[in-house]
């Protein structure tokens, strides 16, 4: 086994610790420098890669307090691999219930056996008020180094959203634009020197039919300005329109506050996102196109450009349950987006059940993280899923070249050589490759060895041969997933992971041919992405 230490000068081997280090161990104040989000002590980098625990509910409570200690999920939070939490309120929580006690809401609802379940696991917590509980939260995630990111997410407790709840937009009966400033002033008092407490959002999900982009700029700005000038050391995350899918009219009219170190803008994708039916049409690389230039088009803009802005994809995720059609597809593709950009992002969500969801007691939720019973990981491959998106892989103070991944999204995993075999496995090590675009071998680093596509079934061979036809690889079809060499007789082929094994093996390309609607074929064994970093990890 070769280590990439083993190779570098001094001077990438400490690029290499402070990227490691600014990846796992975050202080605070933190600022943007562009599209990147820093710590100001040390300039380094900090990724955000979180996930949402739901807290605005009817109960307004954390969810999940009736499964384990408080203590122990936020345990469970830092031991999952997420350096911070998306902790959600309604405004009503505290300018109107502020000091009502857990007990009194949920006697309210009449759900005995779910404060039974409370007083069992977090006895201390119902005699709270609201305000005391969700504290508590907080100060357990940062008792085991988790930022948190207090999020608005509505005015009235509830389940969120739709376009018609008159919680959604500015003016809206549960929207009143007074009573929104005077929470966000008081939750950015309130926790001012809270040391975990990173940042604060405007507000989730903007909707409904009074939106208006003047309306927009006026709060926005108005709702910036009273959070900087009360806890000037918070990041501000401001959202768009259409259910934070919709950021698009900055192009024109950019958002004029004068705290240009500070904001941070968020976008949602899922699924389900704008055309519901999206991904139940084929073939799915066109589909997996249209979704991802859709994203750049509505948001995804913010990263490049003369002033490039930061971009936190606030929500997405995926049933955990497995077997949903749109989803096994939807997340390989914009997995595959997410780390060649290396984004930061938040999961929806970490919690498994909820206490009471639109009328129903102890319902699931399918795209939680763990199962109903907070012992287990609902998708059993989660960690592996998960792994590349949580790592660091560009570091902007970084000195060292650039080179390649090798990553499998639909999997999780990343190619690693081993005796002189190519094989997937977990991505907190991987083999490095350098790749110069279509037409080019992919080599692996410090070696003289490349991919050769030797025949169909047979796997990629490490040759020295790197001028041939067969090892010179581009992407093709449309969503630019499917990397393709020719065999000596002229035919296309594709790399594919072994469906029964951790093996590549040189197959026949699946579906490339967008233009043709009649491929029902399922190519996402044949998706790989080059993911360019320039932070080395190990090397196989």
């Amino acid at each position: 086994m070769i280590h990439a230490l083993e190779m570098m000068n001094p001077c990438v081997v400490l690029v290499w610790f402070l990227a490691i280090f600014t990846s796992c161990c975050n202080s605070m104040p933190l600022s943007v420098q562009k599209r990147w989000i820093i710590d100001d002590a040390t300039g380094e980098r900090v990724k955000l890669h979180c996930s949402h625990w739901v807290a605005h509910a009817q109960p307004m409570l954390a969810e999940g307090l009736d499964k384990l200690p408080m203590n122990v999920i936020a345990a469970n939070v830092a031991k999952a691999g997420f350096n911070c939490v998306r902790l959600s309120y309604a405004t009503y929580m505290f300018t109107r219930y502020a000091n009502n006690t857990v007990r009194d809401i949920f006697h309210s609802y009449d759900i005995p056996e779910i404060v039974t379940a409370i007083e069992k696991h977090n006895p201390s917590v119902l005699n709270m008020t609201h305000l005391q509980a969700y504290e508590a939260v907080v100060d357990a995630l940062g008792e085991h180094g988790v930022m948190v990111l207090i999020d608005n997410h509505l005015s009235l407790p509830d389940w969120c959203c739709a376009n018609g709840d008159q919680n959604g937009f500015f003016g809206d009966r549960h929207f009143n634009t007074t009573e929104w400033i005077q929470g966000l002033a008081f939750v950015a008092r309130h926790f001012k020197g809270k040391p975990n407490v990173f940042a604060m959002d405007l507000r989730n999900e903007l909707r409904g039919s009074r939106q208006n982009w003047n309306v927009w700029y006026k709060y926005v700005s108005e709702g910036v300005k009273t959070i900087h000038e009360i806890n000037p050391d918070l990041l501000i995350i401001v959202s768009g329109l259409s259910f934070d899918n919709d950021l698009s009219y900055l192009k024109t009219r950019p958002l004029d506050v004068n705290i240009a170190n500070k904001i941070v803008y968020e976008s949602h994708v899922y699924s389900f996102s704008g055309d519901t039916g999206r991904w139940h049409v084929q073939p799915t690389n066109w589909v997996c196109n249209a979704t991802i230039q859709l994203f750049i088009q509505q948001s995804g803009f913010l990263l490049s450009g003369k002033n490039p802005a930061p971009l936190f994809v606030s929500e997405f995720g995926y049933n955990m349950e497995g077997g949903n059609f749109a989803d096994d597809r939807y997340w390989p593709c914009i997995v595959s987006y997410f780390t060649s950009m290396d984004l930061e992002w938040s999961l929806w969500a970490f919690q498994g059940s909820y206490y009471f969801r639109q009328g129903n007691v102890g319902p699931g939720e399918t795209y939680g993280v763990m199962d109903s019973d907070r012992k287990d990981y609902r998708d059993p491959n989660f960690t592996q899923k998960i792994q590349l998106l949580q790592r660091m892989i560009q570091d902007p103070n970084s000195k060292a070249s650039k080179s390649h991944i090798l990553f499998h999204p639909s999997t999780g995993y990343c190619a690693h050589v081993s005796d002189k075999e190519v094989v997937m496995g977990d991505c907190k090590s991987n083999s490095l490759w350098s790749f110069e675009g279509d037409g080019s071998p992919i080599r692996l680093m410090n070696s003289a060895m490349c991919l050769k596509a030797v025949g169909e079934g047979l796997p990629p061979s490490l040759s020295e041969d790197c001028l041939s036809a067969q090892s010179s690889w581009k992407a093709v079809s449309m969503s630019g997933l499917h990397l393709a060499s020719f065999a000596k007789d002229g035919e296309l082929l594709c790399l594919e992971k072994d469906s029964n094994s951790t093996k590549i093996v040189i197959k026949k390309c699946i579906c490339i041919g967008d233009d043709d609607p009649s491929c029902l074929d399922d190519p996402l064994n044949q998706w790989f992405r080059l993911v360019p970093t320039n932070v080395y990890m190990e090397i196989n």
